[in-house]
Formats: C-alpha cells, sequence, structure tokens
C-alpha cells in the first residue's frame, strides 16, 4: 500500500489510495487519447501529506496536486475540470490539476525547486511508473541554484503579507473574514518552513524528505552565521509538524505580534541568502528594494527582453525589466514596514498584489 500520509492510519492511507484509484481512472477516461500518466505531486506525493481530525474521524488537509501527461500539447477539458469538482466535494479540498506535461516538455524541465520537487519525491497514480525519472534532465538532481532561495521566499512571503493584512482587518472588525478559517495560520506556518528552506538552498543542502532538511537544518543554523538561528530552527520544527499535522499544534490564528516576529525573520533570511548569492550587503529590507542589481539575470537575456517590454506595456509601463522582478523589493518593503494600517502601506500592499497574482 502507498503512503500518503506518514501520520495518517493504515486506513487512512488505505481510503486515500482507494479514492486516488478512481479519480486517476475517471480522469483518463475524460483526456481520451491524449492520456500517457497522471502523477501525484505535493505533500500528498511525498508521503508527507497532512491528516486532520475532522468531525472524529481522518481527513485530508492539503490540496491534491496532480500533473497530466499527454502526447500532445492539450488544454485541461471541462470534463477533466468535472471530475476534479466532484472529488473536491467529496473531499473537501482542492483538487489541482497543474499545466498538462508532453514527453518533450519533460526533458526540458527548467532547474527549479517546483521540478526538482517533483522528480525526486511524487506517485505515478496511472501510466508508467518511471515516466518522470525516465525522461527529465539528469541536472535536476543537482544542487539548486541559489535563485531558487528567492524565489521561494517571495512565494511564502506573499502569502505572509496577505495573513497580516486579513489578520489586521479582523482585529479592526471581527465581521471580516479570510479565505478560509485556517488562513492566516496556515501561511504563517508554511513561511517559517520557507526560512528554512531557503538557507538550505542557499548553501546547498536541500533535499527531501522533511525530516532529512530538519536534520541538515541543525547544523546549517549554527555553522553559516544566521540571525537567531535557534528561533528559526524552532519555528521551522513547528512548521514541519503542523505540515504533517495540522491540528498537533494550538489552532488559534497567530497575534499580529507573532506575525511581526515572523515578518523580522522573513528580512533577515532574505537579506542573508541574497548577501551569500550575489555578494552583497543591505541594512535593511528598504536598501535591498533600492538596489537596482537584477534579481534574476536569466529573465533579462537579449532574447528575453521584448517579452519583457510586452508584458509590461500590458500594464501600461515602458520597461525592459521582467515585471517579477519588482515585486521582490515591494514585499521586502512591505515586511520590514510593517504598518497594514497606513494607508501607504495598504496601497503598496494592492499594487504588489496584483502583480504578484499575474506574473508570480
Amino acid at each position: 500500500m502507498r503512503t500518503y500520509s506518514k501520520d495518517g492510519s493504515e486506513q487512512f492511507n488505505t481510503y486515500l489510495d482507494s479514492v486516488l484509484s478512481t479519480l486517476s481512472q475517471e480522469i483518463e477516461q475524460a483526456v481520451g487519447s491524449p492520456f500517457v500518466a497522471l502523477i501525484l505531486a505535493g505533500g500528498y506525493g511525498r508521503g508527507e501529506g497532512a491528516c486532520v481530525i475532522k468531525d472524529g474521524k481522518e481527513s485530508p488537509y492539503n490540496d491534491f496536486d496532480l500533473f497530466l501527461v499527454v502526447r500532445e500539447p492539450y488544454v485541461v477539458a471541462e470534463k477533466v475540470l468535472e471530475v476534479t469538482r466532484s472529488y473536491e466535494k467529496l473531499l473537501n479540498i482542492e483538487v489541482d490539476i497543474g499545466r498538462p506535461l508532453t514527453l518533450n516538455a519533460i526533458r526540458k524541465l527548467p532547474h527549479q525547486l517546483m521540478w526538482q520537487d517533483l522528480l525526486q519525491s511524487h506517485i505515478v497514480l496511472r501510466g508508467p511508473q518511471d515516466i518522470l525519472t525516465s525522461q527529465a534532465p539528469s541536472f535536476l538532481s543537482d544542487p539548486l541554484p541559489q535563485v531558487e532561495a528567492l524565489r521561494l521566499l517571495l512565494n511564502r512571503g506573499s502569502g505572509l503579507v496577505q495573513a497580516i493584512a486579513h489578520r489586521y482587518d479582523m482585529m479592526r472588525d471581527p465581521s471580516c473574514t479570510p479565505p478560509d478559517e485556517d488562513f492566516v495560520r496556515r501561511n504563517r506556518e508554511k513561511c517559517t518552513l520557507a526560512l528554512g528552506d531557503s538557507l538550505l538552498i542557499t548553501h546547498g543542502m536541500y533535499a527531501p524528505p522533511l525530516d532529512t532538511r530538519l536534520e541538515r537544518l541543525t547544523g546549517a543554523v549554527r555553522t553559516y552565521g544566521i540571525d537567531n538561528p535557534e528561533l528559526i530552527l524552532s519555528l521551522y520544527t513547528q512548521a514541519a509538524a503542523f505540515k504533517t499535522r495540522p491540528d498537533s499544534i494550538p489552532t488559534e490564528q497567530p497575534s499580529l505580534d507573532t506575525l511581526r516576529e515572523t515578518a523580522s525573520l522573513w528580512v533577515q533570511t532574505m537579506l542573508h541568502c541574497e548577501s551569500v548569492r550575489t555578494g552583497r550587503a543591505w541594512e535593511s529590507g528598504r536598501a535591498y528594494a533600492g538596489d537596482p542589481f537584477r534579481r534574476e539575470p536569466e529573465q533579462h537575456t537579449p532574447i528575453r527582453l521584448a517579452r519583457n517590454l510586452v508584458k509590461n506595456l500590458n500594464r501600461g509601463v515602458v520597461s525592459f525589466s521582467y515585471p517579477r522582478e519588482g515585486l521582490y523589493g515591494q514585499l521586502a518593503v512591505l515586511l520590514d514596514s510593517l504598518e497594514p494600517g497606513s494607508r501607504t502601506w495598504r496601497d503598496l500592499y494592492r499594487q504588489f498584489y496584483d502583480q504578484w497574482t499575474q506574473y508570480n
């Protein structure tokens, strides 16, 4: 039997196995002849999916992250989405299908955290079991480029800044509600996990599974001159527990002061990682934001400048800079100068959020 959740019981894993078996059959039928394989990624694909107790029984907590492998370029059809929506209602979680991958696309996967995680830890629900390992580039087993730490911090820092905005609104007006009841807590835990993972990426030590990363982080925070090493390690340990068993830690939503502490750690960690990567140094997040260097130089090669210009013109800006480039500085300012009640902060937050949803 496959293990989807190491903290779930044998019965829980058997239940998920049955559900995913039926789901994969229905998706194959809905896709038809282009279908090659269906892959489960994310926490459950790594055997680290969360298990929570709801109404006295074990239930899934994380999304199901699925990837279709197809024979030719394919747009996910409505009848496939009808299948995933039916399972969302059954499980009360999201069932996401990423961009379908052809075999040629798999052979050209870039060296990024998302694809390395997928290659090294996944479950093929239907199709050839070696569909990824036999086709993906061999460099996906090498240490990640250090810029992946910055991209991870952007992703999880964006969740943190949204949690901060929602938490402040909830304090001002109890009738204000976040997207879901666990939104603030979940995004804070995801961010603290990313702090440790970004340090491991920066120092060439990142690797699944989660237990291995926790062990490696214990040595890393005490070796590389990282600020607040014991606090980062403690929060990472808690976030790792949350990842597999969210109801194993207190369920109340973090206070604004707690979120401020996390924001400060995000800035410290980001500055450390970027200093190691670039050889530069900054005294604050605002100073980092004011430095005009290119965070992602590979997005600014001559062949990509025309693409960048078109993307910027579509949002009314004349620039050859890749639109995501500005998000790093905006987020650094938002989390370094945390004033969710000020109009200036809110305006910058809205500007950041609008661009992040488009270009992250």
